[in-house]
């Protein structure tokens, strides 16, 4: 645990799932998140993008004379104070734009656990309260900076939601809704043009599956694996940079199959195909795993 307060923002995420109406724990955890999320960008230096370019202008007394192109102005209009040149850099931050796909299946929650395998964890344990808090940190982090959409998927797909349309709601009231239809959220993201916006688009998708319907029924399940397979090609394709982070916590579901793949196999596949692959073993370092990843902005 990097931070004191992360257990206190944990219990009120976990307030907040029985009582949305509860005020003070919002407050606790939005607090706690800000908190959190200016920490590690500071930590890891994330910053937008930018890019130079050369701006010409007549001579003002500022900037540095263009020798070649007041040449050509004196030839063309004559020796004039008009005619000299001059030329600075000018730094453009790139616009970013981030969209987070959340998977909200039923793995991802303490009820679930309780009845699948017996665990008898506390919901400030579960695994979608350490993403909740993870996506809600980087979202008050870097949300005046980035443009963030979000989408939730279990056996439906539900989004883009954004500041404007109870994002942070959207977020806190997940607790699992049937399968991992990561499909579903690509396509809904594909529909919506989302990757037709300007600047530098990001897709970070965050797991703790192979994407299936749900049902345990293999021929099902490899259609769905192989439609994902193709849709996060055809975001690379148009030059969208895909971050799949995958939760590795649960040694019992590491390597049981859905369709053709194990959990590892789906990520090795992801990665042949040129995705930022993160994987993340443990619940508490996935906080720092989603920053990690976003960092990658840095270095493109």
């Amino acid at each position: 645990m990097i931070f004191p307060e992360e257990k206190r923002v944990r219990m009120a995420c976990a307030k907040m799932l029985v009582d949305p109406s509860n005020a003070r724990s919002y407050d606790m955890l939005l607090t706690g998140c800000r908190s959190i999320g200016r920490n590690l960008i500071r930590f890891y230096h994330i910053i937008p993008p930018t890019s130079e370019r050369m701006v010409y202008k007549t001579y003002d007394g500022s900037g540095m004379i263009s020798f070649d192109r007041t040449i050509a102005e004196c030839c063309k209009n004559g020796k004039t104070i008009e005619s000299m040149i001059t030329y600075h850099r000018v730094r453009d931050v790139k616009k970013v734009r981030l969209a987070i796909l959340y998977d909200d299946s039923n793995s991802m929650t303490a009820w679930w656990r309780k009845q699948a395998q017996m665990q008898d964890i506390d919901e400030s344990e579960a695994p979608q309260t350490y993403a909740k808090i993870a996506c809600l940190s980087m979202m008050e982090g870097l949300g005046k900076d980035i443009d963030i959409n979000f989408w939730k998927f279990g056996s439906q797909s539900h989004g883009p939601f954004n500041m404007s349309s109870n994002m942070y709601r959207e977020i806190i009231r997940c607790n699992g809704s049937g399968g991992t239809r990561l499909d579903l959220a690509l396509e809904s993201l594909i529909e919506h043009k989302w990757y037709h916006r300007p600047g530098m688009k990001i897709v970070m998708i965050l797991t703790d599956g192979i994407p299936e319907a749900g049902h345990s029924a293999y021929s099902e399940d490899v259609l769905i694996n192989m439609k994902t397979l193709g849709l996060i090609k055809n975001l690379m394709r148009n030059k969208i940079h895909v971050i799949y982070i995958q939760m590795l916590t649960d040694e019992s579901r590491k390597f049981k199959k859905s369709g053709g793949y194990t959990l590892l196999e789906f990520g090795n596949e992801i990665q042949q195909m040129g995705c930022e692959y993160i994987t993340v073993n443990s619940k508490a370092s996935l906080m720092r795993t989603l920053f990690e990843g976003l960092n990658t902005i840095n270095k493109i």
